[in-house]
């Protein structure tokens, strides 16, 4: 190994890329937004001039200084890649973050760019931190696709069909610095050049595993595909569909939040407002009270706003933001409920949030999904599921997330920070007889195993998903309706903020 060749080993053997990749998450550069739901992206005529203009700006500083990288300066080619795919890619995510939709314009280029340059302007390593952000990831994905298909052909891989969302360009380079490296075998066949990983290389791809796990990529990774396929689906058809009665029992709790007219009331993570409005959070406190609706996605907020104009309610107050940092003052609030939301969260910091922004005296509630509840619980689904099983297992990750939190968590966090705490249980059913809108509904809507797909190359995850689609036809027609379906029990927390 040259030497140059080994700076770039050395800089997955210490901690410097996990600051790095960390502090760009940070600053809201990515490669690639990993939010692959079924739309489509865009990128406006002037947007990408907008975005080569950019590109070549960062390019010719690059160049001139040899920031990519110091020891072992990179082909133009190679930095012209770096710093395309960071500038699309978090363009790309700016314009989701800002408008709930893939469309790239010219201030979601600027955003980019300027994201760019505080990155730039915070880290240690200056530009070449861009390179680091870019080669770490990127390298990942190369390597762990040729282990996670044991062979990849050579062309396969050339072309970046099975694992390489973006460009494809300096895959040739990458392939024969692998070489160099050791990292990858080439094995002529009869059917062509396949590559496959030396003990080197898998080695490396649990190093670069562990800098993704550690900086908090693959947890990024994982939530703005759940958060971008919320917002494709038609969440509130869906879940009517998988549980059929919880419309009914999520009614109930509101009546039994004793709520009354007049009063200000939060409600964290409100998605398209299925308690805000369709199931009469709104109603309970009149038109001299009022509801502020929050939640993270901007295409679920749409929803939101278009139900509110449709109907002409004019006590719901709309706005963007996360439960574990509420943009409000302390007390401003009668109560704050959060209706199958807090899962998605760092609980404790968000009810901790609730009780701030909640008057002395006041109600916190939330009802949350089963805790830790396990699809398999159906014996339709535990067949039907036997592939996500073996994945889970041979990546070694929980066989699924997001869907409710550990027994305990959510009385725990109430008692932390509330008082006159009670937590019942509610019956519930979950369906799997509409098999089609439970994979939408887990695998997409409610997203419970995006901690398994964020781990494939790019092109498997959409096969999976495929496959599970047509498996499912057949499992679900040979089960009678008792096995498609079973009785899980939501949790339903009260407590009373300190101080009245």
């Amino acid at each position: 190994m040259d030497d140059g060749h080994a700076v770039l080993w050395s800089w997955l053997m210490d901690h410097a890329p996990v600051d790095t990749v960390r502090q760009a998450l940070a600053d809201g550069v990515v490669l690639d937004t990993w939010i692959n739901g079924d739309a489509e992206e865009q990128v406006g005529a002037a947007a990408e001039t907008r975005l080569v203009q950019e590109q070549e700006r960062w390019v010719t500083t690059a160049l001139t200084t040899g920031a990519i990288f110091p020891a072992r300066p990179m082909p133009d080619a190679y930095v012209r890649t770096v710093f395309h795919d960071l500038l699309f890619s978090t363009a790309l995510y700016a314009a989701h973050q800002a408008k709930g939709r893939r469309t790239v314009d010219v201030p979601d280029v600027e955003e980019a760019a300027a994201r760019l340059r505080r990155f730039v302007a915070r880290a240690p390593a200056g530009l070449t931190a861009a390179g680091v952000v870019f080669f770490v990831i990127a390298t990942h994905e190369d390597l762990n696709a040729i282990a996670y298909y044991g062979r990849m052909a050579a062309d396969d891989f050339l072309h970046g069909r099975l694992h390489r969302p973006w460009s494809p360009v300096v895959l040739q380079a990458q392939l024969a610095l692998y070489h160099r490296l050791g990292w990858v075998d080439r094995v002529f066949t009869g059917t062509g050049d396949m590559l496959t990983l030396t003990d080197r290389g898998r080695a490396v791809v649990e190093r670069l595993r562990h800098i993704l796990a550690a900086s908090g990529e693959l947890a990024w990774r994982a939530d703005n595909q759940r958060w971008a396929v919320f917002g494709e689906m038609d969440y509130d058809t869906v879940l009517a569909r998988v549980a059929p009665d919880a419309n009914a029992q999520t009614a109930q709790y509101l009546k039994s939040l004793g709520l009354r007219a007049g009063m200000r009331v939060l409600e964290v993570g409100c998605g398209t407002g299925r308690a805000t409005v369709d199931l009469g959070l709104a109603d309970l406190v009149g038109p001299g009270g009022m509801v502020v609706a929050l939640d993270p996605s901007r295409t679920l907020l749409d929803k939101l706003e278009a139900k509110i104009r449709a109907r002409g309610i004019r006590n719901v107050q709309v706005v963007q933001g996360i439960a574990e940092a509420l943009p409000f003052p302390a007390h401003t609030f009668d109560a704050a409920v959060a209706v199958a939301a807090l899962h998605f969260t760092d609980v404790d910091r968000a009810v901790a949030e609730m009780a701030r922004v909640t008057k002395p005296g006041g109600l916190v509630s939330a009802l949350c999904p089963p805790p830790e509840f396990d699809v398999r619980t159906i014996p339709m689904v535990a067949l039907w599921f036997r592939p996500l099983t073996a994945l889970a297992e041979r990546l070694g990750v929980p066989f699924g997330e997001k869907n409710g939190l550990p027994r305990g968590r959510l009385q725990a966090a109430f008692a932390r920070h509330l008082t006159d705490v009670v937590v019942t249980d509610l019956p519930r059913t979950v369906s799997a007889e509409d098999y089609r809108s439970f994979l939408t509904f887990v695998l997409k809507g409610a997203a419970f195993f995006q901690n398994i797909l964020c781990r494939l190359p790019y092109h498997e995850r959409g096969a999976l998903i495929q496959r599970l689609e047509e498996t499912g036809a057949a499992i679900a027609a040979h089960t009678t309706p008792a096995e498609k379906q079973a009785v899980v029990y939501n949790e339903a927390a009260y407590g009373r903020v300190p101080g009245a």
